[in-house]
């Protein structure tokens, strides 16, 4: 923790250029403050790129509907997730609250455990409503409305973003108790956790089948024998292919892959981030490392449980199962996460051509408020294009910054504190620091199995084209558009996750050493250090920095 670091109002760190005043409240999301300084703030990872003005709604949606998740189901004392904005940049932290009423905690007891028997209907059903509405919502033809139109259909596709979240953290926080629940009795039992972890890594989802399509395109164009154009260094790879008459069926499938699965962004929330079909290069530059390098695929999981465990623990196992954590962590990703702020970033795109914005993105900087009064025509170009113009200076200034953020600022962690927290962000940012080169880095071991390989550090999804075969991924951490550069990888370290984040599953999926919450691996480290990592251990070993022929590997 470093409680010395003080931005926002208190520490001379200035909040968006002519931003409105924030909702008051402990618990809404604000810019950080000495105030907010006794609770724990760990920088949240899915924002890389920070939050647009525009963007703050969507964050509030997230916020409410951990809120609202958490008062519905009171096991602890914490009541939820907030945020604190460092610049742009998002600290999110539990909010603290009393121990729940016995009663009240007995009750969301009794519930936990009937989720698994309902768990399956109940998503299913709310993931095809939520899916049809976004559908709906990206059908529309947007060109031809007025102000009036598009506004209408802001205001849906922000009741559709909020609806979401809800939906999101009333799962989350369902499945997130079950699981620890079963892992608790199972352990009572003498069941090793681990047994229950592979057997709920082996269940398909969608992000598995969207990138073994990948992994087919990849292997199609080696064969057609366009591995030349993906290999041609920079700039855009689609018009090499579309000048090579030997492409033209390949493209054709290409064209198929994202028509079916480019509904989503690489990033989770960020409106200034174009979905898949809006910008077909995103997908291009995930296939050249396959292309290149020649993933191969990964090795599923045994799905049967050991013999021996006796009917108790199988009756836990089987409600595991069905109230799968690791599988509904990656399946809601293509539902929720990567696709829910999409038909937002097209509202404002077209409100922006509607209103003749000076730049294509100018509604994206600004906030909720000042968007209200430019469909309604309260304000115009004349007063809101320099406030947007200073924010987009700020914003890009801010993204340089972010290396300069520690991971985690105020007080440490309450006992009790959010599952999402503890769970998905971090497990306690326990992480060592040392810089020389015989550094031993400390985390949490969340994929066994020990590498070595040469670190490449990857800070954005544009940069995965630059992985190698061999390479140690580090990075803050990974998201479901990294995972098909997983099978050209050694092992991948995270400066943040616990047990069941993102690259925690995808690594035990594919087999690779991973350690997360490890705090400083993207300062410590640079491309090019030769590292050992123990994913048992939970320990990341410097054998030698680029560029000091004093220290090889051991």
């Amino acid at each position: 923790m470093n409680p010395a670091f003080v931005p926002g109002p208190a520490g001379g760190e200035p909040w968006y250029p002519a931003a409105p005043p924030r909702p008051a409240g402990p618990d809404r999301p604000a810019p950080l403050t000495a105030r907010d300084l006794d609770r724990a703030w760990y920088l949240d990872f899915h924002y890389p790129r920070g939050v647009v003005p525009l963007g703050t709604a969507l964050v509030d949606d997230l916020v409410d509907g951990a809120q609202r998740a958490a008062a519905g189901l009171p096991l602890t004392s914490g009541r939820g997730l907030s945020v604190r904005y460092v610049g742009p940049h998002v600290y999110i932290g539990a909010v603290p609250g009393d121990e729940p009423d016995p009663a009240e905690r007995a009750r969301a007891l009794a519930e936990v455990r009937r989720y698994p028997a309902v768990f399956r209907r109940r998503w299913r059903e709310a993931a095809a409503g939520l899916e049809a509405e976004l559908a709906a919502l990206r059908r529309t033809d947007l060109s031809g409305l007025g102000r009036d139109g598009i506004g209408a259909h802001l205001d849906r596709a922000r009741r559709a973003h909020a609806r979401a979240w809800r939906l999101h953290f009333s799962v989350m926080y369902r499945l997130l108790a079950c699981h620890e629940l079963i892992r608790s009795e199972l352990a009572e039992a003498g069941v090793d956790p681990h047994v229950l972890t592979a057997l709920l890594q082996a269940a398909d989802n969608r992000v598995r089948a969207a990138d073994r399509a990948l992994r087919g395109l990849a292997e199609r164009a080696r064969q057609a024998g366009l591995a030349p154009a993906f290999s041609a260094g920079p700039g855009p790879i689609l018009p090499r292919l579309a000048g090579d008459p030997a492409a033209a069926s390949w493209l054709a499938a290409f064209t198929a892959f994202v028509e079916a699965h480019g509904d989503r962004s690489d990033s989770v929330g960020d409106l200034t981030a174009p979905s898949w079909q809006e910008d077909p290069e995103q997908v291009l530059a995930l296939l050249r490392p396959l292309v290149l390098g020649g993933a191969p695929a990964p090795a599923m999981p045994d799905a049967a449980p050991p013999p021996g465990l006796g009917a108790p623990a199988e009756r836990l196992i089987e409600d595991a199962l069905r109230a799968n954590i690791v599988w509904w962590n990656e399946e809601h990703n293509l539902v929720i996460d990567l696709r829910a702020h999409l038909p937002v970033r097209r509202a404002a795109l077209a409100l922006a051509a509607a209103t003749r914005a000076p730049a294509p993105d100018a509604v994206l900087f600004l906030f909720p408020a000042e968007v209200d009064r430019l469909i309604s025509g309260t304000s115009d170009w004349g007063e809101l294009a320099e406030p947007a113009a200073a924010r987009r200076a700020y914003h890009r200034a801010w993204q340089a910054r972010r290396s300069e953020l520690p991971p985690s600022v105020g007080a440490s962690a309450a006992p009790g504190t959010d599952p999402v927290v503890t769970q998905i962000l971090c497990a306690g940012l326990a992480g060592g620091r040392g810089s020389g080169p015989s550094a031993v880095l400390r985390g949490l071991g969340v994929s066994r199995g020990t590498a070595r390989g040469p670190v490449r550090v990857i800070r954005s999804p544009e940069q995965l084209s630059t992985v190698r075969p061999g390479d140690v991924l580090v990075c803050e951490a990974t998201s479901p558009s990294w995972t098909p550069v997983f099978g050209l990888l050694a092992a991948c370290v995270c400066d943040v996750g616990g047990m069941l984040t993102h690259a925690a599953a995808v690594s035990r999926e594919h087999g690779i050493p991973c350690v997360c919450d490890v705090g400083t691996a993207t300062r410590v480290l640079r491309d090019g250090d030769e590292i050992e990592v123990d994913g048992a251990a939970g320990t990341v070993t410097v054998l030698s920095r680029r560029g000091d022929p004093a220290c090889t590997p051991g």
